[in-house]
């Protein structure tokens, strides 16, 4: 029988298609046999939570949500660890944002309790795009006035700079703050000791599941520690370099051809 006891995985560029479906299915029977071999199963994303709910709302069986990049754990509706950011730091990043050129973002939003607050007057790119994302996006005159606990702070640029411009703002604001690329051109800033990693491996203490005993499975920079931390951290064929190279694992095939589901048939039938 395997050794695996929880199962993680991110969410866009690994668990969904390039067309942000999933195969229901075939998910749905493994969820069975997952809670028959007590594996956990948890989704680990950088998106919010209101967001990873609507994705797996055909498959409700899916109750555990590391939502974002840790800083918000919830398991079957209950909160059960949230790491916020402090407003004067907030309020320092925003600042900085919006008056150096150098780290400007195209669009900034701010991921909080309440809502996605971005300024009314910001036009990302891809709209449609945003509108999947964020389905609780609240439009202000002002983001230094919003009151809300923030989980963190997310903005656009072009994707070819999404590395350099986090590396900077980690020079930036050191101990302060974790700026992590997370795909789609996009970088979250969230509290400088959280990441999917610690959010996952407060969960799993919580349930007395050792590191060694998890799966988890990641494209992007920002599944790096997730995967270095586990005892099999899988990343997608068709991720980053940076997750390939903390990986033990590489999915044979894309999250296009159910790479995921694939390596979750072999741990259920302990082929790995």
């Amino acid at each position: 029988m395997t050794s695996i006891k929880m199962i993680a995985t991110d969410v866009d560029g690994t668990f969904l298609t390039q067309q942000r479906t999933y195969n229901n299915t075939r998910f749905a029977q493994q969820l069975n046999q997952l809670a028959a071999q007590n594996i956990h199963f948890v989704v680990a994303s950088g998106n919010h939570l209101g967001h990873l709910k609507d994705v797996f709302a055909a498959t409700p069986a899916v109750q555990t949500f590391v939502a974002e990049n840790g800083s918000l754990i919830v398991d079957h509706g209950k909160t059960l660890f949230e790491t916020s950011l402090p407003m004067p730091v907030v309020h320092d990043v925003v600042t900085t944002l919006l008056t150096d050129d150098a780290v400007r973002p195209n669009v900034l939003r701010l991921s909080g309790a309440h809502g996605t607050y971005i300024n009314r007057h910001d036009r990302p790119h891809d709209a449609v795009g945003q509108k999947y994302f964020f389905n609780n996006l609240v439009p202000v005159d002002d983001l230094l006035k919003v009151d809300d606990t923030i989980y963190k702070v997310n903005g656009e640029w072009p994707n070819g700079a999404i590395q350099d411009i986090a590396a900077r703002l980690n020079q930036q604001f050191p101990g302060k703050i974790h700026a992590t690329a997370s795909g789609f051109g996009s970088i979250d800033i969230i509290a400088p000791h959280m990441n999917k990693a610690t959010g996952l491996a407060q969960l799993a203490e919580s349930w007395g599941i050792t590191p060694n005993e998890i799966a988890a499975f990641g494209d992007n920079d920002n599944d790096r520690e997730m995967l270095a931390h586990v005892g099999l951290g899988v990343a997608m064929k068709n991720g980053t370099q940076s997750v390939k190279d903390v990986a033990q694992l590489i999915t044979p095939t894309d999250n296009d051809h159910d790479g995921v589901l694939d390596v979750i048939d072999r741990i259920l039938t302990d082929q790995l």
